[in-house]
């Protein structure tokens, strides 16, 4: 399975994300701004982020333009997980360099069909199976 670095400056935010996803086998690590995402990211070199836009120190907007000009990370998959889910907002979002986006409050079933889609996982856990 994947490493998986989710940034959100809520820590319950985060816990939930890490918890969905250790149910299905990933790991997690997680950063509460967006400069910890980029140190982070640049430590433990993720398999896919989960970045919220609204965050403090760094946004995540600016921490994913910043991933996506850094030769070494720049192929990390970037999953913007928001409540900004206007059409110029999302727009914003895929400009900075995101490959797609999740609306908070975040749906189990769609945020690991997401993640699967993006890390090449043609594999969903039995439970998800139709």
């Amino acid at each position: 399975m994947a490493t998986i670095l989710v940034a959100d400056d809520f820590h319950e935010n985060r816990d939930v994300l890490c918890r969905m996803l250790r149910l299905v086998g990933h790991s997690t690590i997680s950063a509460a701004n967006g400069q910890e995402a980029l140190d982070m990211a640049q430590e433990h070199r993720p398999d896919l982020i989960l970045m919220d836009l609204s965050m403090p120190i760094v946004d995540g907007w600016k921490a994913t333009a910043i991933l996506k000009t850094t030769s070494d990370l720049r192929h990390i998959p970037i999953i913007a997980v928001t409540g900004h889910v206007t059409p110029d907002e999302i727009n914003r979002a895929i400009s900075a360099g995101c490959a797609d986006y999740l609306a908070k409050p975040v749906d189990f079933e769609r945020l690991l069909g997401k993640v699967a889609s993006l890390l090449g996982d043609t594999q969903r856990p039995p439970f998800l199976s139709s």
